[in-house]
């Protein structure tokens, strides 16, 4: 049965609150007590135990619906989010107070890691993944390639995977970007049922264009294999040196955009502009359950314990685990 926890702050938190702002991606937030979603220039948190929003903070954002997915270093407890127009900042997630904000991308920044305790690596449409001093701020190195939209870290083994246009991925060495492997996977054509009438006026003119765009990115458990979610409504599972498609999830009849796994189950999780939410076999392409969650406008999927956290427009979508 899924739950559904809206936007209801408490006026004193958020005066110039908008109702209905579209989500974006959530994520667990560092306490390990709530989950987090931004929404225009606010980032809300629900009390994992109530399904309350029980808190509302205020940044300096001014996409909406949303660009950049936030993303936590849980040790120290910092927080990335978005920045005015093509920045992003880095802020202490128990005061909020900023601690640093990170300027030289042309275009939105769409991702961003803390990929040591003071390494912060951030990628962006404009085609670099730029690497960051997260004290000072300052730019450190930058990598050039294709618009990118999508990165996972490697922690155990020092790696970054970049990926975005033209099925582009990428694997950096995460302290220098130096290139460790390059790939392109090619578009594919991808087995699905037809999309419903309402779903297609719900997606407009993008309902029925395809391309090889990389998404999402994620690590497989056994840390040699990526996977990729793309724009041609296909995930797959690729080695991460050479670029080998090992396997293929089809059903989805849009966009890919979100890609989780939950490896002590063995699943795949993914969300799709199509609407829906699948859980997959991680070792098999089995589907093992379908969720419609009611709309194609879909700011992304986290994993957190027995549950899967969906952003649906507006909503915070819980979806229990099978």
């Amino acid at each position: 049965m899924l739950r559904r926890f809206r936007q209801r702050p408490d006026p004193d938190d958020a005066p110039d609150f908008e109702p209905h702002q579209p989500l974006g991606a959530p994520m667990p937030w560092p306490d390990g007590r709530h989950v987090a979603a931004n929404a225009g220039k606010h980032i809300f948190l629900w009390d994992l135990a109530t399904g309350e929003c029980s808190r509302v903070l205020e940044t300096s954002a001014i996409h909406q619906p949303p660009m950049f997915r936030l993303a936590c270093e849980p040790v120290l407890g910092r927080v990335l989010g978005s920045h005015k127009l093509r920045e992003f900042a880095l802020w202490d997630s128990t005061d909020w107070r900023r601690l640093q904000v990170f300027a030289g991308h042309g275009e939105p920044v769409r991702a961003a890691e803390v990929i040591a305790e003071d390494r912060v690596l951030s990628v962006s449409g404009d085609g670099f993944a730029l690497l960051w001093d997260a004290w000072t701020g300052e730019l450190l190195r930058r990598f050039e390639t294709s618009p990118l939209y999508a990165l996972a870290q490697s922690p155990a083994h020092g790696l970054v995977a970049v990926g975005g246009g033209k099925g582009a991925i990428t694997l950096l060495d995460g302290p220098t970007l130096e290139v460790r492997a390059s790939f392109q996977l090619p578009m594919a054509t991808a087995r699905h049922e037809p999309l419903s009438e309402e779903r297609q006026r719900q997606l407009g003119i993008v309902w029925n264009r395809p391309s090889n765009t990389i998404e999402s990115l994620t690590w497989h458990p056994d840390g040699e294999h990526l996977i990729c979610g793309s724009w041609d409504f296909i995930a797959r599972m690729v080695h991460s040196h050479t670029g080998h498609v090992v396997r293929e999830w089809h059903g989805h009849a849009h966009w890919v955009d979100s890609v989780a796994v939950d490896p002590r189950r063995g699943l795949l999780c993914t969300s799709s502009s199509d609407g829906t939410v699948r859980v997959w076999s991680l070792d098999s392409t089995a589907c093992l359950a379908v969720h419609d969650v009611g709309h194609a406008d879909l700011g992304g999927l986290c994993l957190i314990g027995d549950s899967l956290y969906v952003t649906v427009r507006s909503e915070l979508v819980v979806i229990p685990l099978p």
